[in-house]
């Protein structure tokens, strides 16, 4: 990943506060939405992002299958779950992050995010979105 364009892109995203940022010289998607939900919409609207890079405010297992699903060129993670890195570690995926956590908490800031606990034992990602899609639809 061109590190020039990396730099654009992380510009971008701390400036208007973003959540989640695709960039390939321009944006093409942007949230500051919370959650996965950013994501989950990222995933629906794009089925492959071959070309771009995205920089992610929060990265846990669950998030970063749907990356590797996605196939970014890069993914940049301001902060990553031990979980999410070992996953990435396995598929040979270009990403860097700011700050790696042991796991992503709940919003209420003291237990494990309930979708990082669903699929903590899991390391396929099809089968963690299919699980995460599932869940998700019935919140």
């Amino acid at each position: 990943m061109e590190e020039t364009l990396l730099k654009t892109a992380l510009k971008i995203f701390e400036e208007k506060k973003l959540s989640l940022l695709v960039y390939n010289g321009r944006t093409i998607f942007e949230s500051k939405g919370s959650g996965l939900k950013p994501l989950i919409e990222l995933y629906r609207s794009f089925d492959n992002l071959e070309g771009s890079l995205v920089i992610d405010k929060m990265v846990g297992k669950a998030a970063v299958s749907f990356l590797l699903k996605m196939r970014p060129d890069h993914i940049h993670a301001k902060i990553i779950s031990e979980p999410a890195l070992k996953l990435l570690n396995g598929y040979g995926q270009s990403f860097s992050y700011d700050k790696k956590i042991p796991f992503v908490l709940a919003r209420n800031g003291k237990s494990m995010c309930p979708f990082e606990k669903l699929v903590l034992e899991m390391d396929n990602p099809e089968e963690i979105i299919r699980i995460v899609l599932s869940k998700f639809t019935s919140l």
